[in-house]
């Protein structure tokens, strides 16, 4: 296969906030994410790596004495998602089906900041879901970037109806595997 590097992929994302509260520590927040990312796609298959900058600014007034009223962090995110697709036709009572066979991989890889002085606005860890274990950060909001390096693998099965195409049934079995432990965490977590 025969490609070019404008078939890379560029996307930027930013966020800006301001949070106040009449006793607690009030700022701004500016988060910016340049990305590129190559995929490579086939009808029945498909990796895409993605390399991600995560940088965030923070400005903060009623912080604690001796605190800094500014952070900075910034971290690059690497990702390669690849998987596969198998399909044989099947019948069960009399109707006629296409089974699939979807074996994915995902592995995650963003190296550990100091994070423990920005405050946590909010952010907290994700629910633990199908979508969930494929994302780049086990956090929802920005105060926390987790850092990975870690494999997560799954097989669905999917039954669809031959005339229509409609989804009958889906069956996912999914792994996370980690290679170092996680050391950014949320206060209070283990």
């Amino acid at each position: 296969m025969h490609r070019h590097l404008d078939d890379a992929a560029l996307a930027f994302g930013a966020e800006f906030n301001r949070f106040s509260h009449p006793t607690l520590v009030t700022g701004s927040r500016l988060h910016v994410v340049p990305s590129i990312s190559y995929p490579l796609m086939t009808p029945g298959g498909y990796v895409i790596p993605r390399l991600a900058w995560q940088a965030t600014t923070y400005q903060l007034q009623n912080n604690a004495a001796g605190s800094p009223d500014a952070f900075t962090r910034a971290l690059p995110v690497m990702s390669i998602d690849s998987g596969l697709t198998f399909e044989r036709p099947i019948s069960y009572s009399g109707q006629s089906y296409t089974q699939t066979l979807e074996p994915r991989v995902f592995y995650l890889r963003a190296p550990a900041r100091e994070q423990s002085g920005i405050p946590i606005f909010d952010t907290g860890l994700a629910d633990f879901n199908f979508a969930q274990i494929f994302s780049e950060n086990i956090y929802s909001g920005t105060d926390r970037i987790a850092d990975a390096n870690q494999l997560t693998t799954a097989v669905t099965t999917r039954l669809l109806g031959q005339k229509d195409g409609r989804e009958r049934l889906r069956f996912t079995l999914g792994q996370r595997f980690y290679f170092t432990e996680q050391r950014v965490t949320l206060p209070g977590e283990i």
